[in-house]
């Protein structure tokens, strides 16, 4: 769980990365064939589109993200962080730090973010290289 407001109680904005639970329900071929994809999922009917038994979710105060991506090369690490911008939308920016001796690898990450209703709410960079 990252708090972006100090104190993270539950009136704060709060982002939760959940990849490990959807991990098994997740591949890439449900993102489509593009490099990086970004999905917004905004109800239970989505959700379950992807994980039949997937976690319990308060779509009502949150919206689920996943981002997908391939990687030039094999993957070290990947580091996150979020913020929350003056006028009620989030930035996103995602490292994929790299291994430069490994192949081409896939990689995604699911997150809990407070409830938004479009993907053009959060501004989402990427960057892969060795940081």
């Amino acid at each position: 769980m990252i708090c972006i407001v100090t104190g993270c109680k539950d009136e704060k904005k709060v982002f939760t990365d959940i990849t490990t639970t959807l991990g098994p329900c997740v591949s890439s071929s449900d993102f489509g064939k593009s490099d990086d994809t970004i999905l917004l999922i905004n109800n239970k009917q989505q959700l379950k589109q992807f994980c039949v038994n997937a976690p319990a979710v308060n779509f009502a105060k949150q919206s689920l993200i996943l981002v997908k991506g391939e990687s030039p090369h094999g993957i070290v690490n990947i580091k996150t962080n979020f913020a929350e911008n003056k006028n009620a939308t989030y930035s996103l920016s995602i490292h994929v730090i790299n291994n430069f001796t490994c192949v081409v690898q896939g990689w995604y990450k699911c997150y809990l973010i407070p409830k938004i209703n479009s993907i053009q709410d959060v501004s989402i960079t990427i960057n892969y290289g060795y940081f």
